[in-house]
């Protein structure tokens, strides 16, 4: 079963045909039950629905394991207060040459840069997954000679956030997610 859909009706749709889908964890059939909605509060807003549980009942003559599998809108990013959406401008403004706080004051509108660093180093950890995803070959970095405006760390996670653009296109978190079934960041 696919964790990250399109839309809200997507995983409703998905969540009404359970019977033969199989648990993640333990593998039965027929021991999905729909456990109601993801919700979080966004910035400034109010909650919203992001998703859904499905648990593997074990209750009432089932058999199931009793774990619960969350299905995730591919434009949210789990454990996040933002969009997928934020954190993709926050790494385009990175890749068009902002600083790392200004990129970040600029893209959630946010007064300080306090989780920009937060951000930036876990960018930072999907780079090497990036990297073998798009089956690129180890980074050269430039000529000794060639002034560096940015350290190498970055100039290699923007080189990995280029590459990925030119695959997956706008809006990058949304396909990378639906289309490989994992995680942004």
């Amino acid at each position: 079963m696919q964790t990250y859909y399109h839309s809200l009706q997507a995983i409703h749709q998905q969540t009404l045909q359970l019977q033969l889908e199989q648990c993640r964890h333990c593998r039965q059939t027929h021991q999905l039950v729909s456990h109601g909605f993801v919700r979080k509060k966004r910035v400034g807003g109010e909650h919203q629905a992001l998703g859904k549980r499905v648990w593997c009942s074990n209750r009432h003559r089932r058999t199931g394991c009793g774990r619960t599998m969350q299905l995730y809108l591919d434009s949210s990013l789990r454990y996040l207060h933002y969009a997928g959406s934020v954190v993709v401008a926050f790494a385009l403004l990175l890749l068009a040459g902002l600083g790392i706080a200004q990129a970040y004051m600029q893209a959630t509108g946010a007064h300080t840069p306090r989780h920009a660093w937060r951000w930036l180093h876990r960018l930072h950890a999907q780079t090497s997954a990036w990297r073998s995803l798009l089956h690129r070959p180890l980074w050269a970095p430039p000529a000794a000679g060639a002034g560096r405006a940015h350290p190498l760390r970055r100039e290699l996670l923007v080189s990995s956030l280029a590459a990925l653009l030119m695959q997956f296109g706008q809006p990058l978190c949304q396909r990378y997610q639906s289309g490989l079934q994992r995680p942004f960041f």
